[in-house]
């Protein structure tokens, strides 16, 4: 298994009740854009798995996913579906099997559901990127309940989307989304984070 040595945040200027710094950031973590307009996920964690030193191919990374039609067991496609649809039609993945493809390659990738903000805060103030599930570039959005062929319920939304939160401050968040690097304010963030449940992937 892989051990990240990540690199160190920003020096805080000080601490808040929670005993975090009152803002951090991450360096080294760069985005490239998706090559099809539903790898999003698989995008960001080749990303991801860069900035901890293992180099993966998006289509490679992509390849090695699951396919469902419940996108926390696999993947939802194809990869070049209208974007905004929710499953069956072509969707994306949630976190579980991009956590598991992740691992598959050496990483320490666990996916989590219900995640406090104040944990991911704590994420990043210790040197990792967290890898989020938000509603396009961080917009309002609203959850759908699905029932897949397996009889599971899932919630789902449109326009899911994948980001990677690598700082904050008091005020907001930045993230790496593609080839883009963007600050949300806390509100927003938390409010697109909240659609799909808190969803993440964390360095453990």
């Amino acid at each position: 298994t892989n051990t990240p040595l990540p690199i160190p945040t920003s020096a805080p200027t000080h601490l808040t009740e929670d005993g975090l710094p009152a803002s951090a950031s991450i360096d080294g973590v760069i985005g490239y854009a998706q090559s099809h307009l539903l790898t999003c996920e698989s995008r960001s964690a080749v990303d991801w798995a860069r900035y901890f030193g293992i180099s993966i191919e998006e289509m490679d990374f992509q390849a090695a996913l699951p396919v469902s039609d419940n996108p926390e067991i696999g993947f939802v496609g194809p990869i070049d579906g209208y974007p905004g649809q929710i499953p069956p039609n072509p969707y994306g993945v949630h976190a579980p099997p991009v956590a598991g493809v992740l691992r598959d390659n050496g990483l320490a990738a666990t996916a989590v559901k219900g995640y406090s903000f104040e944990k991911l805060k704590k994420q990043v103030a210790s040197g990792n990127p967290v890898i989020v599930w938000v509603i396009g570039n961080v917009w309002y959005g609203s959850p759908v309940y699905y029932t897949s062929e397996d009889g599971s319920t899932v919630t789902v939304a449109h326009f899911e989307h994948t980001a990677i939160v690598i700082g904050y401050d008091e005020e907001g968040v930045t993230l790496v989304d593609n080839n883009l690097v963007y600050w949300r304010t806390t509100a927003a963030f938390i409010d697109s984070w909240g659609v799909l449940g808190n969803m993440a992937i964390i360095a453990k």
